[in-house]
């Protein structure tokens, strides 16, 4: 996942949730734009669990090459 598609995200998941949020009109959600937004949030869900893993791969291998320095 690169820092593009993460952008491209964000910012559809920030749009329908901003249409969601608008109170100065009547809320109606079509099936298009309830699927759109749980789309959203699913591929937001997956990219936060994806960076999660590799943060955690990182932080893993950063400390062991560490640990390896670190002996005599």
């Amino acid at each position: 996942m690169d820092v593009a598609r993460l952008t491209l995200l964000l910012v559809e998941a920030r749009a329908a949730a901003s249409e969601l949020r608008d109170i100065r009109q009547p809320i109606l959600i079509s099936p298009g734009t309830l699927h759109s937004l749980a789309q959203c949030l699913l591929d937001l869900t997956d990219t936060c669990q994806h960076l999660q893993r590799w943060g955690t791969t990182w932080m893993v291998a950063a400390a062991r090459q560490r640990s390896e320095g670190e002996r005599p």
